[in-house]
């Protein structure tokens, strides 16, 4: 059913998606333009991380594993089929990220980045709204600036959340489905680090035992495709470089990290003192999500006021996370939003920092590109607002 009058929160939402989308779409054709008008001299192409997947698996559905994680091997595998313009490609995913890319690398490019996009549409919009009862919410999750940004950057945000969003969706009704998706975030399992004590406080035995099932399988079948070299290269190589680049690294791809770690380094501050401000933010964001989770009643499944909760957490605690990532927090305010599970007299949406938290993504990278990288100051604000505001 649709209100012919919006939430207070769907208007926050609108309202901000009206000032930072613009801005979004602004960035968005500066970054591609140059694709259509110069040679290649930024290591980019259109959809260009696809672009990194879909690399990945044509070299295992080649059988050549070696050049997967050898920097070197793979930026000449890129250039091959780019050109000598083609700068920096990497892939820094682990082994069974090369089980779901490798089943593409028999298909040209642009047919794989076609699935790619409207797969990461379609698995984004089902697990944050009802196409037959949310029209408003559906067209707001497909215009999203965090879609367009996915979507044009060739990103793999939009189904992370969906596995994510979806898994603690159906911890409850369907526990084995849900297992197997939140298993599969393996793909990059960084963002699943809280899943694991979310579950347990739920008591979703099924839950978990389908999650780990799925996750050994995921990490023994390359084993047995491609054998243990396969995790050897990987954390040799591509762990080593991932680090390489979070402290050392420059560009633009630094002004998309909005964490802690990166604002302090941005600042001017040591390693050290980065890693000790991240830690810090850390404790308190497990601190405020495991109060919350401890006051919480234990109740018949996860609504998208504990998904938001549990996703603003997870971004604030990981020192390696790009603005893109953040589509798991976009994902639960759409919730949120759909099954009116926060009080709309709360001071966290009177105040406007429901609508502020839907358009930080894109409005911390812009903080960060002027010098004021203080993103993760605004997302502990939040968390903490989420925390002690309670359900409808």
């Amino acid at each position: 059913m649709i209100h012919n009058h919006p939430s207070p929160m769907l208007k926050q939402l609108l309202v901000a998606t009206s000032l930072i989308l613009p801005c979004t779409l602004l960035l968005l054709t500066l970054d591609q333009l140059p694709f259509f008008t110069h040679q290649l001299d930024r290591g980019q192409t259109i959809g260009r991380d696809a672009f990194n997947f879909w690399m990945a698996g044509k070299l295992a559905f080649e059988g050549n594993l070696r050049q997967v994680y050898d920097n070197a091997e793979f930026i000449s595998a890129a250039q091959g089929v780019l050109g000598q313009g083609a700068g920096l490609h990497v892939f820094p995913y682990p082994p069974p990220a090369l089980l779901f890319v490798a089943a593409f690398g028999w298909a040209p490019y642009w047919l794989s980045l076609l699935f790619w996009s409207i797969a990461g549409l379609v698995a984004f919009s089902l697990a944050t709204t009802s196409w037959r009862s949310d029209q408003r919410l559906l067209l707001l999750s497909l215009i999203a600036p965090l879609t367009f940004c996915n979507i044009i950057l060739g990103q793999n945000g939009l189904l992370i959340a969906a596995l994510f969003i979806g898994g603690l969706r159906l911890a409850k009704s369907r526990p084995i489905l849900a297992g197997i998706m939140i298993g599969s975030i393996a793909f990059k399992p960084t963002l699943a680090i809280l899943l694991p004590f979310a579950l347990l406080l739920e008591r979703c035995w099924l839950t978990i035992a389908a999650a780990a099932a799925t996750l050994i399988v995921l990490c023994v079948l390359p084993t047995l495709l491609w054998g243990t070299g396969i995790w050897q290269d990987y954390m040799q190589q591509a762990v080593p470089f991932q680090q390489q680049l979070l402290e050392h690294g420059t560009g633009l791809a630094q002004l998309m990290k909005l964490t802690s770690f990166m604002s302090m380094s941005l600042l001017g501050f040591s390693n050290d003192i980065a890693y000790q401000v991240q830690i810090g933010f850390a404790l308190i964001a497990l601190g405020l999500v495991t109060r919350y989770a401890l006051c919480r009643r234990i109740k018949g499944g996860f609504d998208g006021l504990d998904i938001t909760i549990l996703a603003s957490a997870t971004l604030i605690m990981l020192p390696y996370a790009h603005f893109y990532d953040m589509t798991l927090l976009i994902g639960g305010l759409l919730l949120i939003c759909k099954e009116h599970s926060l009080n709309e007299e709360s001071f966290i949406v009177r105040s406007g920092m429901f609508g502020t938290l839907w358009a930080l993504p894109i409005a911390g990278l812009l903080l960060n590109i002027i010098g004021l990288p203080v993103a993760p100051l605004i997302l502990l604000g939040g968390l903490a607002l989420l925390c002690y505001t309670p359900h409808r």
